[in-house]
């Protein structure tokens, strides 16, 4: 590509080593572009600033992990002023700024800092706050939260460019009176290490490591967190107690882990275990060593969020269950592809039906799991997703105006 690259500043709370989603997607992405030759830069919280596999790392000195929820709100605001100081000192005029949404409302708290350095801003949105925070608590929290989403808007409204996961979330973006044509939909990708899937002994050793080797395994992988929807998996769960074949793993962890773990022992839900967050390295075996991974979204959030863990299930080339809004983006992709199957957070006695129709079945689910790895392949690998990226950047930092989405 050419030399005259703009130089790209990136700005979220987490970085490698941390693997939290959003850490992860930002090494892939900021890591390929400095491949690909352009001057990237990283502003996170941490410790361990320098260059690293061709970024150059900045960090605040912050902590990443946070206890409750005053640790949390301490952290971010220690993070905010730490990456409103570095920003200062690093922006230059040209540069293009791509601020994620942890914490959030990080892209208000630095519109300004952005503004005055001379340089573009887009704003990678993972989650829209704070409209999650009313629709966790009620329309009620809004009334004190309105001044946040003024600010929010105005550094949407102003901004060279907003990246969104999905068509529900850019009609958020746009409610909030921010043209479409400065909009682009850009998928979350699967991780990497994901591209090759793993071999049949890897996957083999995988569920012998987890002692279900003659089992047909239900697997929900990644973060149980706030937005996420369960009631439909136990209800499932506890449908197919007396079918000792199945078995539901909950590997991860998140906020809502201890009152998921609380009701499977309320409950006796004897076919339900327990496992830690698997590492990257291993996440190919992992995710392919489920006969089904489930992927939840509660529907008073649609729009808000789009559950990432969905392409790495894709990617595993396993049948996907939805537990979420039934006419949804998401349910929607599933008829189309078709790739799996939704369910509505009251449909657990149809999701433990549907498993039972796929156990006896293996050749369904062998021709489920070849069309959602396709549609991996379509619409949620990386190289393509990269290829886009180096699009938008370029335009924003050239000052052209125009749409990727």
């Amino acid at each position: 590509m050419s030399t005259a690259l703009p130089r790209v500043i990136f700005v979220n709370r987490v970085y490698w080593p941390a693997q939290a989603a959003t850490a992860q997607l930002l090494v892939d992405l900021a890591e390929g572009l400095a491949a690909a030759g352009w001057p990237v830069h990283v502003i996170a919280a941490g410790d361990a600033a320098g260059p690293h596999n061709g970024v150059t790392v900045h960090r605040t000195g912050a902590g990443e992990r946070h206890g409750g929820l005053v640790s949390r709100l301490l952290n971010y605001v220690r993070f905010i002023r730490g990456a409103r100081q570095l920003l200062s000192e690093l922006i230059q005029t040209g540069d293009v700024v791509v601020v994620m949404t942890d914490p959030p409302m990080l892209g208000a708290a630095l519109s300004g800092t952005i503004q005055r350095g001379g340089a573009r801003a887009v704003h990678w949105i993972q989650d829209i706050y704070p409209e999650i925070v009313t629709a966790h608590l009620g329309v009620g929290a809004m009334v004190p939260l309105w001044p946040l989403r003024v600010l929010r808007d105005f550094a949407w409204q102003s901004a060279r460019h907003c990246v969104v996961l999905g068509e529900a979330m850019k009609k958020s973006v746009t409610g909030r009176n921010v043209p479409a044509k400065n909009i682009s939909i850009l998928a979350n990708w699967a991780p990497r290490e994901l591209q090759l899937q793993p071999t049949f002994a890897e996957v083999a050793a995988q569920r012998a490591a987890w002692g279900v080797a003659d089992k047909f395994v239900v697997a929900y992988s990644g973060n149980l967190g706030r937005v996420h929807e369960f009631a439909a998996i136990l209800t499932a769960a506890a449908i197919l107690q007396s079918h000792p074949e199945f078995v539901f793993l909950f590997i991860g962890a998140g906020a809502r882990f201890d009152e998921v773990r609380a009701e499977v022992q309320a409950k006796r839900l004897g076919n339900v275990r327990f496992l830690p967050p698997e590492p990257r390295a291993n996440l190919a075996a992992a995710l392919a060593g489920a006969d089904a991974q489930l992927v939840t979204l509660k529907p008073e959030f649609a729009g808000l969020v789009f559950p990432s863990k969905l392409a790495g299930v894709l990617a595993a080339g396993r049948p996907v269950l939805f537990v979420g809004p039934p006419g949804g983006e998401i349910a929607r992709l599933l008829v189309r592809t078709p790739c799996g199957a939704a369910f509505a957070p009251d449909d657990g006695a149809r999701l433990a039906l549907t498993l039972q129709q796929w156990h006896v079945d293996p050749e369904l689910r062998r021709q489920l799991g070849q069309r959602a790895r396709a549609t991996y392949e379509q619409h949620f690998a990386f190289d393509p997703a990269l290829v886009r990226w180096q699009a938008l950047l370029l335009a924003a930092g050239t000052n052209r105006n125009s749409r990727f989405a």
